[in-house]
């Protein structure tokens, strides 16, 4: 005897517009079995109708809520590859206009960069810190906002970070704490994520993500690219508030 699906089923009772109630009443008048006998059966076969409209409900739901989980997917990657486009080229247009700032800097005072002493030191060797750079009035149309937020931490990091033996270190959950502080308000976890990532991309050599043993991520700077910054934003400061600075 060949077995009949669910979809069979609800085929045969339906497919030719009779009710279950019609389908039963004609079966039991054929076979003229005693109503104890067809009853059963009639309650039987409107069970298995109302659990196979239900399970095609099911279905239909999940097939919905899966087209809709593929769509929402399909936005993501679109917007993650926009936002990954968008950072690129705002860090390429960051790099020209330092460089651009230097170049006009060099030949406004006719000296040549300093090849050695105290003032080399202060010299930028990341990208991070050419975004550090960046003055307040640019910051805005020049980065994105997980830009400018690795900047804001980056700027001060002798503040925000701990002594480590490699260098100095902070944990992303004292890191979304800044950023909370800085932003008025939560901050998301992949808000923090892009961040880390903007500064261990920008920081090259100078930086190191590692993991503690419980998983959390630890950003960790070198002691040479901290003291770097240190010594930017003294100079910076000086000349802001019109102080020497001494070699």
């Amino acid at each position: 005897m060949q077995a009949i699906s669910p979809e069979g089923i609800e085929s045969s009772l339906t497919e030719d517009g009779s009710t279950v109630a019609e389908i039963t009443e004609s079966f039991t008048e054929a076979i003229d079995a005693p109503e104890s006998v067809t009853e059963p059966f009639a309650e039987l076969i409107g069970q298995m109708a109302q659990t196979i409209d239900q399970q095609s409900e099911e279905l239909s739901a999940l097939r919905q809520e899966n087209d809709a989980l593929r769509e929402e997917l399909k936005e993501e990657r679109t917007t993650r590859a926009r936002e990954a486009a968008e950072d690129r080229k705002r860090i390429h247009q960051t790099e020209q206009r330092l460089d651009s700032m230097e170049s006009e800097g060099a030949a406004s005072d006719g000296k040549t960069p300093p090849e050695a002493g105290e003032d080399a030191f202060h010299e930028p060797k990341t990208p991070l810190e050419d975004v550090i750079r960046v003055p307040e009035h640019l910051v805005e149309d020049s980065l994105s906002a997980n830009q400018a937020r690795a900047r804001f931490v980056s700027k001060d990091v002798h503040q925000y970070t701990r002594s480590v033996p490699a260098g100095r270190a902070i944990k992303s959950s004292e890191l979304r704490r800044v950023l909370s502080a800085k932003d008025g308000g939560r901050t998301y976890t992949e808000t923090v994520s892009r961040v880390i990532e903007f500064i261990d991309e920008l920081g090259k050599d100078s930086v190191e993500v590692n993991k503690t043993r419980s998983g959390e991520r630890v950003v960790v700077f070198t002691d040479e690219i901290v003291k770097r910054i240190v010594a930017y934003n003294n100079q910076s400061n000086a000349v802001v508030t019109g102080e020497g600075v001494s070699a």
